[in-house]
Order: C-alpha cells, then sequence, then structure tokens
C-alpha cells in the first residue's frame, strides 16, 4: 500500500493569486502582494478499487473541510461503506437499461415490466440522475399518477422504481434508497356487498347466456377453481377419470399479444392436483366426446400443439382471452347479474363479476364446506394457506340473518 502524502490535502496555485508562493510558481522574481493564498483546496483519495481521486473546496475553512472530508471518506472505504457520488450521475433510463438487463424474468413478466417503465416510470423520472431524486420527489410522482390510474398500476410503477432505486445502493451508486418511507396510496374501501363472489345460482344464470361449447369449461371453473391460464392449457393428458382428478402442470400466458405454452411453477405449489367432482368429470367426459383432445404428451417447450387442449376456441385454436371476455359479460348483462360502478379516482368504469370471480366462489364454497385451510391451500395453489382467508374467502350473503337469529336467542335465554 502506498504511503499516504505529507501534502494532503494540498492548497491549488493560483495565478491571479499574489502571494509569495503563487508568485514564485507563475512569476518568477516578482514581489508578492498579499500575504494569505486565495487558491482552493484539494483533497486526495482512493476509493475501494485503488483508483485516485480528488475533490477541491473553496471559500473560508476550505482547508479544515478538506481534512474532515478526508477523514470521513477514508473510514468510509475501511468500513465499506463508501459510496462514489460520480457512479450516481448515471441518467435513470441508462440504470433501467443495465438493471433490466440482469434481471432474470419470464416472458410475460417482461412484457409487464417493460409496459410499466415505458408508460409510468421513464416519461417522470428517465432523465433524472440517480443520486438527485430524493424521497420528496417521489411522493410528488405517486401524487400525480393517483389522479390517472389505478391504485394497482401505481404500485406496480412504485414497485418498480423502487427495486431499481435498492439495486443502485447496492451497486454503491447511490446512499440511500429515495422510496423508502413512502406511502402508497389506499385503495377505495368498497362495499363487503361488493366483495362477496357470484352465487353459484348467478353462475349458472351467465352460463345459460353463453354459447353452449364453453358451458363444459365453465362447470369445470366452478368445480374446480382453476385460473385462466390453467384452464385454457388444460391438457387430455393430465385429465385422469379414473381416479377423479385433473393434473395441473402448465398455463397458457400471453406474451406480446400471443399466446404461449409455459410449464408450471411459477411457485412451487403452482403444480398440484385437483380433485374432479361427479358433476365436473360428467361435463369434460361429454365435451370430450363432442370435441376429442390428443392424449399425447409433449414438452412445454415443443410449442402449443393445440390439438392436445381440452378446451379451445370455436375454431379449434387456443382460446383467447378478450374474445371470451366480450361473451362473459354480454352473458353478465344479459342475466341481470352485471354491475357497473365508475371509479371516482380514475373515472373507469369497472365491471362485476370477472371470470377470476368464479375462482373466488369456489374457495368461499370450499370454506362454507368446513374445508380446512391447509387443504383449500394445496387445491388453489397458493403457497400459504393464510393467504385463502384474507383475500378469496367472504362471508355467506346470509351472515346478518345468521348474526341477528344468534342474538335474538341470546337475547330470549336472558329473559328466561
Amino acid at each position: 500500500m502506498p504511503a499516504r502524502a505529507r501534502n494532503n490535502p494540498r492548497q491549488i496555485r493560483l495565478k491571479s493569486c499574489g502571494c509569495k508562493l503563487c508568485t514564485e510558481q507563475f512569476n518568477p522574481g516578482a514581489k508578492a502582494t498579499r500575504k494569505d493564498c486565495t487558491g482552493s483546496w484539494q483533497a486526495r483519495y482512493r476509493d475501494p478499487s485503488g483508483k485516485q481521486r480528488a475533490k477541491t473546496f473553496n471559500g473560508q475553512g476550505a482547508k479544515r473541510k478538506a481534512e474532515a472530508f478526508l477523514d470521513k471518506v477514508r473510514d468510509q472505504v475501511r468500513t465499506g461503506s463508501f459510496v462514489d457520488l460520480d457512479r450516481g450521475q448515471l441518467a435513470v433510463e441508462e440504470w433501467y437499461a443495465k438493471w433490466h438487463a440482469a434481471r432474470r424474468i419470464g416472458e410475460n413478466t417482461e412484457e409487464t415490466s417493460v409496459s410499466v417503465w415505458s408508460n409510468h416510470v421513464k416519461p417522470y423520472f428517465g432523465t433524472w440522475r440517480l443520486a438527485t431524486i430524493g424521497n420528496l420527489d417521489v411522493e410528488e410522482w405517486l401524487a400525480g399518477r393517483t389522479a390517472v390510474v389505478g391504485v394497482a398500476t401505481i404500485e406496480k410503477a412504485f414497485q418498480m422504481l423502487d427495486r431499481m432505486m435498492a439495486a443502485a445502493v447496492r451497486d454503491r451508486r447511490i446512499a440511500y434508497n429515495p422510496c423508502d418511507g413512502v406511502k402508497l396510496p389506499r385503495p377505495q374501501a368498497k362495499h363487503p356487498d361488493d366483495l362477496m363472489p357470484p352465487t353459484y345460482d348467478q353462475l349458472a344464470l351467465i352460463r345459460s347466456h353463453m354459447p353452449v361449447h364453453f358451458h363444459p369449461m365453465l362447470i369445470v371453473a366452478e368445480e374446480t377453481g382453476l385460473r385462466w391460464g390453467e384452464l385454457v392449457g388444460l391438457r387430455r393428458c393430465w385429465v385422469n377419470f379414473e381416479d377423479g382428478s385433473v393434473q395441473v402442470r402448465e398455463t397458457i400466458i400471453q406474451v406480446h399479444g400471443k399466446a404461449k405454452r409455459k410449464a408450471y411453477p411459477k411457485s412451487a405449489a403452482g403444480s398440484r392436483t385437483v380433485p374432479l367432482s361427479a358433476r365436473a368429470a360428467q361435463a369434460l367426459k361429454g365435451h370430450l366426446k363432442k370435441y376429442p383432445a390428443e392424449p399425447t404428451r409433449t414438452a412445454a417447450s415443443s410449442g402449443m400443439h393445440s390439438e392436445e387442449l381440452v378446451f379451445r376456441g370455436q375454431r379449434q385454436a387456443v382460446l383467447g382471452r378478450s374474445n371470451f371476455w366480450r361473451l362473459w359479460t354480454s352473458a353478465c348483462t344479459k342475466a341481470g347479474v352485471a354491475r357497473e360502478v365508475e371509479n371516482p379516482v380514475t373515472k373507469r368504469i369497472e365491471r362485476w363479476p370477472h371470470l377470476h370471480d368464479v375462482r373466488h366462489a369456489f374457495a368461499s364454497r370450499l370454506h362454507a364446506a368446513g374445508v380446512p385451510e391447509a387443504d383449500a391451500q394445496k387445491i388453489l395453489g397458493h403457497e400459504r394457506g393464510a393467504k385463502i382467508t384474507w383475500l378469496y374467502t367472504h362471508a355467506g350473503a346470509d351472515s346478518v340473518d345468521a348474526v341477528r337469529a344468534a342474538l335474538d336467542r341470546r337475547a330470549l335465554r336472558a329473559v328466561s
């Protein structure tokens, strides 16, 4: 390790100063015109990589400031807490390119990530320098987005910025994450009745207004709680009528508007075995008799092989979400079940029920039937059982009457 320089910090000689030392350097033989030097003080140090760096201090007390800076930066280098602020001058859009390229994410997640960056983060922070973003800047950005997009979109955009800034902290580009301590806007509270999933009677009404071709698929959805991608990605080789079960091994995802086959799991719980009720098995047998599917078993990487799919579109192609959604919303309206509510913040029309609400109805059915939470967790494909309780299960429609009856019975016993 090289010896520490004795003249560190050192004063930078100035041609216009006129002190003795500056005059000797720039105008030898001339008479000094002032006693004190007005030159700035330069503090030199080596960063953790061994590269020599320097910082200059001007004005009154510049020497003391330079000495204090040297003490601080040497201590940071020794303890490993040194942050190179020059590296924090990178533009956010340049940092995004480095950060995004180093991530390992799926194709559909990448598509969402690029969309969030392009539409919400880049337009505001793209040209900012990493080291110039403060906590209040993030707060102002979120406040501006609240009037434009929904809370879920704001959360995704904030999570991206937060991860980018956290990576910059770990890379020693900035001293702290400006997203720390920032509170996200809370979604508007909904009435408990608006959180309840559709009843099975309502689902039967909706199904009656759907093309007959899709009835078996909707029945299977009601009886298994499969997600959309799992439902349309179900293959004949994973249906076992002998033991009455369906194996969930893969899903269909959308990448740049095109359907793509993807092997599970996104999480370890995604790959699972789901029991078939007698109603679901009967619907599946009738559907496969009318629309046979090949029982071959191919790898997800080998392509779509739509001939293996149990549920296909009316033209025997992969079922598209947007086309089905139009049929679903129309059926909900004709059944008199649909609700349309304007979001007071975004002014967007929010429709109920969604096809995903069939999954909510199935989970609530399991809960009402007394199925243990651990079993419900396994069937629905979640990593932790507690999520089933707070996300999918809802109080029954007759809960008010049940509580009133319980209170009345208690009151009668008290009087007697």
